[in-house]
């Protein structure tokens, strides 16, 4: 449920029904129009002219509609949908046409049965004259929202749009969606007018949760996760990333042979293949960045926090094949993914940057930072990726990096009540969990329909709510999560 929640209404901070009490709200900004956007809706008014013009005449002749998926098809090669260009532009117009046309078949129906419930006959709607434009809407997957600014697609040739009220604070709070982004036509073609439609979220829903879980970016370990308030940590496999790029490495080196060669399609399949992997790398940081923020919400955590630092990849000394892996996964796409989820979902999302936080040793009370030359710093890194403490202890390293990202933003405090919370099986208590995106799909029982080849595959994909569950980091359904009591630490802002 919660992973259907993030994929349609951009996640609610609550339960659907707190969230369906709510009712959006539209704000109106007005921005400079650009030629492409003025064109889009002209193109949009078009192609709402000629879904008018087939349900007017199916209307007339007394025959069934067209369905919107046969004008979904009809369109895909039409002159109007061409020239609108984004296929979910024209499945709104689409949408649009076909909703203003079912209110007039409603009114119009009650009216035959009952000449005196309406002043008169209804008309049907009408068409839009030539160089009229028309209202274009785009969803929460067309346009980003980064440092308060909204950005749409690229191709419109918009300015960014500043999301502050007149007097400087945000206008979205936390937990506030924007649900959709609307592009009315204005009388001056200067102009277009931009409506923001905003579901505010229950400020108690907000205020109810505590805890943060703090996310460790790496290799091997995509992701490394802990959460203070369940005293959990996990972490997602990175191979999935590995492969994506030895496989496109591999692939690639291939078809550049082929070109050097004088083989005609070479460069072509090359680059073709260089925006598959690309394609690829991508769905799957959305994949771990949905999976953690499932996992917070089904937590009730308040907030994630990530480490980064600065040009992180620009003097890193991990050797030639660390290099390679390191600097050629796109943790910037991670990130960014995990800040507009976290958005969506109400919850807090903070950066950091997260230097010496994986060498110093948090168990033993060390002081983070520089140190002098000859410094001996307490703890060790043991091989495949362990840490050994002074204390005795032996923590995952990635671990250790998330204990120190918790201590960097919140304080010596807040290791104080986690050590204290963990008392004498810091080490047990402390051992990842391993989560895994893919594998092998399940086998189907005797007797059972075919499945599509994709989902037969070792390689398909597992549902975010299933992987969870597997790894036994959320409750199954109809069972109680047993939270652990714990004195909550004053959280201060991150420098």
């Amino acid at each position: 449920m919660i992973a259907r929640k993030l994929g349609k209404t951009r996640g609610s901070t609550g339960p659907e029904e707190e969230e369906s009490s709510v009712p959006p709200e539209t704000i109106r900004r007005r921005l400079r129009a650009s030629a492409a956007s003025l064109m889009m809706q002209e193109s949009t008014a078009q192609l709402r002219n000629d879904v008018t013009a087939a349900l007017r005449e199916a209307h007339a002749n007394r025959t069934r509609l067209p369905s919107e998926q046969a004008f979904r098809q009809e369109h895909k090669t039409s002159p109007s949908g061409q020239a609108l260009g984004r296929a979910k532009q024209v499945q709104y117009a689409i949408k649009d046409a076909l909703a203003s046309f079912r209110t007039f078949r409603s009114n119009f129906f009650d009216w035959v049965a009952d000449h005196n419930s309406r002043p008169g006959q209804p008309r049907p709607p009408g068409f839009f004259r030539l160089g009229r434009r028309a209202r274009v809407r785009f969803d929460y997957q067309d346009f980003t929202v980064e440092r308060n600014r909204l950005r749409l697609p690229d191709s419109l040739g918009l300015d960014a749009l500043p999301l502050l009220n007149r007097d400087g604070t945000p206008l979205l709070k936390l937990g506030d969606n924007l649900v959709e982004v609307r592009l009315e036509p204005c009388r001056s073609r200067k102009w277009i007018h931009v409506d923001l439609v905003v579901r505010r979220a229950p400020r108690a829903a907000v205020e109810l949760r505590e805890g943060t879980l703090y996310v460790d970016p790496g290799v091997a370990r995509l992701a490394t996760c802990l959460d203070d308030r369940n005293l959990l940590a996990f972490f997602v496999c990175g191979g999935v990333a590995k492969a994506i790029l030895q496989r496109g490495a591999k692939w690639h080196a291939a078809l550049r042979s082929e070109a050097a060669t004088g083989s005609r399609h070479g460069h072509r399949k090359a680059k073709a293949l260089a925006l598959r992997s690309a394609r690829q790398m991508e769905d799957l940081m959305k994949k771990v960045a949905l999976l953690i923020v499932t996992y917070a919400l089904t937590r009730g955590l308040k907030r994630v926090v990530v480490g980064r630092n600065k040009d992180w990849k620009q003097h890193v000394n991990l050797g030639k094949k660390g290099n390679q892996t390191f600097c050629f996964i796109p943790h910037a796409k991670l990130i960014d993914a995990l800040r507009s989820k976290c958005q969506r979902a109400g919850i807090e999302f903070v950066e950091t940057e997260e230097s010496y936080t994986s060498k110093t040793d948090h168990l033993a009370k060390e002081a983070m930072g520089p140190k002098p030359a000859g410094y001996q710093w307490l703890g060790s890194r043991s091989p495949r990726g362990g840490f050994r403490s002074s204390i005795g202890l032996v923590l995952q390293a990635d671990v250790n990096g998330c204990i120190g990202l918790g201590r960097k933003v919140g304080g010596e405090g807040w290791l104080e009540d986690l050590l204290r919370r963990l008392g004498t099986a810091t080490g047990t208590r402390l051992v990842p969990r391993r989560v895994q995106l893919n594998g092998v799909a399940p086998v189907l029982s005797p007797g059972a329909g075919s499945r599509h080849p994709r989902l037969l595959s070792p390689r398909g994909w597992i549902p975010t709510k299933v992987a969870l569950l597997q790894s036994g980091l959320v409750p199954a359904a109809g069972t109680s999560v047993v939270l652990p009591t714990h004195n909550t630490q004053a959280f201060p802002v991150a420098a």
